[in-house]
């Protein structure tokens, strides 16, 4: 038998090129962050930090012996928002190498703290936010699942094709004190989709039904940080004890 090499030597080529340039994945989802380093970690990026906006601190801390806090300021980089109001953002993102498809299940946790001079303001105020990669006719989607403080009512937002709802809005005075998030999520646009949400260890959502965009791209990633209309005022957060895993017990912080 006549073994063409050619047409061999030709597929492994094709093969090669179509695994170096396909889209490369999170292969474990767990991740974990305590920030106890004055070093990022990898599983970030800063693309949407301005200069000075995130510290390393000692104290306070939610765990261990380190925190983040992020602050934003007047002088903060603007850009125009999705309703054409100009907004400021200071953010991390989890980066592309460990971002996740739609249609899994995840779960995130993490701690953050408002100082006790925290303004409460009644406009647009995200901490949290869960994003499907878009095209460029959907940039200005919103978040599929996000986590707001809006005077003075913790508020949580899902979106998908038929708009934006509110699933949980309730007020309460946050500051000065450390607050334990848990989300599982199954991102998925029809009514298979999910949003489950923990505030220090008891349940405020039970959302079920789409949660997404058919149109946008097959890719999910995490936002945290501070993202709110352009005011003359600063602001600080601070966060500790960052995981994603595949359940509660993975992710949730011991109870205190």
């Amino acid at each position: 038998m006549q073994v063409n090499y050619r047409r061999i030597i030709s597929c492994c080529i094709v093969l090669g090129f179509l695994i170096v340039t396909s889209r490369t994945w999170g292969q474990d989802i767990f991740l974990k962050d305590d920030f106890e380093s004055e070093t990022l970690s990898s599983i970030w990026t800063t693309k949407k930090l301005s200069k000075n906006a995130l510290r390393h601190i000692t104290s306070p801390t939610r765990t261990g012996n380190g925190a983040i806090e992020i602050s934003v300021s007047p002088s903060a980089k603007t850009e125009i928002g999705g309703d054409g109001q100009l907004t400021e953002r200071v953010e991390l993102r989890e980066a592309p190498h460990v971002r996740l498809r739609m249609g899994g299940e995840s779960w995130y946790a993490f701690s953050f703290l408002l100082p006790s001079d925290f303004p409460i303001v009644e406009t647009r105020l995200v901490i949290a936010r869960w994003k499907q990669s878009f095209n460029e006719a959907t940039k200005d989607r919103s978040p599929i699942v996000s986590l707001r403080y809006m005077g003075g009512k913790l508020r949580v937002d899902v979106a998908r094709d038929r708009g934006k709802r509110k699933v949980y809005n309730k007020k309460i005075d946050l500051r000065n004190r450390w607050v334990d998030m848990v989300f599982r999520i199954i991102a998925r646009t029809n009514k298979d989709g999910m949003l489950q949400v923990w505030k220090n260890g008891h349940q405020i959502v039970d959302y079920h039904g789409a949660l997404g965009f058919r149109n946008d791209e097959d890719e999910i990633y995490f936002k945290l940080g501070l993202y709110r209309d352009h005011m003359q005022i600063p602001m600080r957060i601070i966060y500790d004890h960052f995981r994603r895993g595949r359940n509660f017990e993975e992710v949730s912080i011991s109870k205190r």
